[in-house]
């Protein structure tokens, strides 16, 4: 007979291996769908990191379905709550889905300041902050160029 504590931890283990599992699937299909616009009606909209995209990520879909398929009022009212369940659920997954990789980011950012010495700790700190800048100017204004490090080229000198 098991004891209790090994059907508790068990039963953790399962939950935490769905968490990670449908984490990973969901974050699998959302970078698919990114890359198959032929294949994904709404296009980037769905994989773009602004929330509101991903709520006009339904009615574009149904758009879609209604065109290319041809609906029937009864298919477009049946199909409708469809689309908008999934489209909370993968709301509700991304976010989720953020919230996690943030906590780790974070915890890796703790152990990794806990070794540094404090020279290297005030440096690191540094680093986190300016990629946080970098994350906030992405997320207003979409991805820049990357800037070139170290001097310039050597201008050719007239002779």
């Amino acid at each position: 007979m098991a004891k209790t504590w090994q059907v508790v931890l068990a039963t953790i283990a399962i939950f935490v291996a769905g968490l990670v599992t449908g984490g990973a699937t969901a974050l699998g299909v959302v970078k698919w769908a990114a890359r198959h616009p032929r294949i994904n009606p709404a296009g980037m909209a769905f994989a773009a990191p602004g929330a509101g995209k991903v709520q006009q990520f339904g009615p574009q879909l149904m758009r879609s379905f209604a065109n290319q398929l041809d609906l029937t009022e009864d298919q477009r009212a049946r199909i409708g709550p469809i689309v908008k369940r999934t489209v909370a659920q993968l709301g509700r997954e991304r976010r989720e889905v953020q919230l996690t990789s943030a906590l780790a980011i974070e915890k890796m950012q703790d152990e990794i300041a806990d070794i540094l010495t404090p020279d290297q700790r005030t440096k690191f700190e540094e680093l986190i902050a300016q990629q946080r800048a970098r994350l906030q100017q992405f997320r207003q204004s979409g991805p820049q160029q990357p800037t070139q490090s170290g001097p310039p080229a050597a201008q050719p000198q007239p002779k």
